[in-house]
């Protein structure tokens, strides 16, 4: 199941890249509360969003549903982040649709499965550089167009969010605003009746290891990524990596809320042969803005 929804998930969902620009940062589709962000209001309540539409330019073996069946074609993933507190209390929720290339005319545009994600998150800034977020998450993911096999899972995160920009500023320069960042992911699936180790679908998750860096330049406008996404399996060794899902993202800023986005992604497992999944997205990244304007508030 790490198919097509942790597709363009790993790099797509997360429209935001690293704290202050927001270009797109390479991140499993579950991503990091306001976009990975190090800095943020510790007080009042917002809302502020985005909306991805993606479609897989080539894909020889990304699912399109749960049961590893099709090959997805497009993607659609709204994202919004409610502050409570401010980002001492916020509520993520993720919603992505996709649909499969192998159905017959307009039937390659209608979903076929449907994932929604959602929990609550603390971030607490450490330094200028970076900040800390726990959360906890629930997701479910189920086919659209058919009957058949769901997976679920109720799952417990601490990040580390870095940006490094400010302490290089000759590499700010150099680059004509902009520098490295990004996420060092630990998670424990506390709750897992369904959700599996490997691409095939074997196995049980019990433990995510992530790291995420990247660097953005041309005052924020363009930004590389590379992320990673271990995945151990709880019935085989629950340390032992079974699963890397590998990304390599692309982004391109090219108005003041909206974002092209190119990444090839490639799931595989580590323990054993088997099934191995990947594709190359592209996606536009529209941003929805925040409620209050955080400009109003200042």
């Amino acid at each position: 199941m790490k198919r097509a929804r942790r597709l363009a998930g790993a790099v797509l969902c997360a429209c935001a890249a690293f704290a202050p620009s927001r270009v797109a940062k390479a991140l499993d589709k579950q991503g990091s509360a306001h976009g990975g962000a190090v800095a943020g209001a510790d007080s009042g309540f917002g809302i502020s969003g985005s909306v991805l539409f993606g479609v897989a330019v080539y894909n020889p073996t990304y699912a399109a549903r749960p049961d590893n069946t099709g090959r997805a074609l497009l993607r659609f993933a709204p994202h919004f982040d409610i502050d409570l507190i401010g980002r001492r209390l916020s509520i993520p929720i993720d919603l992505n649709f996709f649909s499969d290339r192998e159905r017959r005319g307009l039937g390659k545009l209608a979903p076929s499965e449907f994932d929604f994600i959602a929990g609550l998150t603390s971030s607490w800034p450490v330094s200028d550089l970076a900040a800390v977020e726990f959360g906890v998450r629930g997701e479910t993911d189920r086919p659209v167009d058919r009957s058949g096999y769901t997976q679920t899972y109720g799952d417990a995160r601490a990040r580390l969010l870095y940006q490094l920009t400010p302490a290089l500023p000759r590499l700010d320069a150099l680059l004509h605003g902009g520098g490295p960042g990004g996420v060092l992911t630990l998670g424990w699936f506390f709750w897992n009746p369904s959700y599996a180790a490997r691409p095939d679908n074997t196995g049980i998750a019990l433990l995510r290891y992530g790291a995420n860096v990247g660097c953005d330049a041309w005052q924020h406008r363009l930004s590389l990524s590379v992320d990673a996404t271990f995945f151990t399996d709880r019935h085989r060794n629950a340390v032992v990596p079974s699963e890397l899902d590998l990304t390599l993202g692309l982004g391109l800023k090219v108005l003041s809320q909206a974002t092209l986005q190119l990444a090839f992604e490639r799931d595989m497992p580590l323990d054993r042969g088997g099934r191995v999944q990947q594709f190359l997205i592209a996606a536009a990244v529209i941003d929805l803005g925040s409620y209050p304007r955080h400009d109003a508030a200042n």
